[in-house]
């Protein structure tokens, strides 16, 4: 089976490895682009005053490996050891060991790789005095945010890259075109809407027949919106559960 992965340039090797050792052809075109902050904006400004405020938080969400990255980026510089009283939380696999990697003892979600599945753990340990403090792109869902500051937390973010649509070359639409996958790995909403946008008119490309992988039942409900009718929903976003989901589709 032909498989497209549509990661940015930065994180999509493993998955293509992944895979390319499970048997598939695989083909790397990004639908999203991942930029950090200007410093001197009001986000990265923002952000540099919660990396140096980092002790008064109770909790820190870190929502995904980018802004793992980044934020360890940043904090990194003012905490040559992590403050004590601070509870860490990664949404996702691969966030948590980018933590673990950096030293930090952060849990995750035990059910998922969704603001849900974090909310069913960590709101029990929320007091209504908390502070919260949520690390990730700028934009997205404000699920975790307003259930956080309904039971009483106050919830600060910081925004510390940015999603961007990429602009795709003749070349390398010629290139997707001429590959044909029968699958494609779209592992957020955005990546979602982005590929609709840049790649659903190509020949290849069948709402009826072409298969979706996506990473959540919330997503899916967006791809059928779009009018995509083959859809495969693995439950989280990391690379394993991804290519799981695909395997036993295919091995049935």
């Amino acid at each position: 089976m032909k498989v497209l992965v549509t990661r940015p340039a930065a994180q999509a090797k493993a998955m293509i490895e992944l895979l390319r050792n499970n048997g598939f052809e695989v083909h790397h075109q990004p639908c999203l682009t991942i930029v950090p902050v200007d410093p001197q904006s009001n986000d990265g400004l923002q952000s540099k005053q919660w990396a140096m405020d980092l002790d008064t938080f109770d909790h820190i969400v870190v929502i995904s490996t980018n802004a793992a990255q980044y934020w360890l980026d940043l904090v990194q510089d003012y905490w040559p050891q992590w403050p004590v009283g601070v509870q860490w939380w990664a949404m996702g696999e691969s966030t948590q060991a980018q933590l673990v990697v950096a030293g930090i003892d952060a849990d995750r979600p035990n059910t998922g790789d969704t603001s849900e599945a974090l909310l069913a753990d960590l709101l029990p340990q929320i007091k209504s005095h908390h502070k919260v403090l949520i690390v990730r792109g700028c934009g997205g869902r404000e699920t975790l945010s307003d259930t956080l500051v309904t039971a009483g937390a106050k919830v600060t973010y910081a925004q510390c890259y940015q999603r961007k649509i990429p602009t795709i070359s003749n070349e390398h639409l010629l290139s997707v075109d001429e590959f044909s996958p029968q699958a494609v790995i779209l592992q957020s909403g955005e990546t979602l809407v982005n590929f609709d946008r840049l790649l659903s008119g190509q020949d290849w490309c069948d709402k009826q027949r072409t298969i979706l992988v996506l990473p959540s039942a919330r997503v899916a409900e967006q791809a059928k919106i779009l009018g995509y009718q083959v859809i495969l929903t693995s439950g989280s976003a990391s690379n394993q559960a991804m290519c799981d989901t695909l395997l036993q589709t295919i091995q049935k």
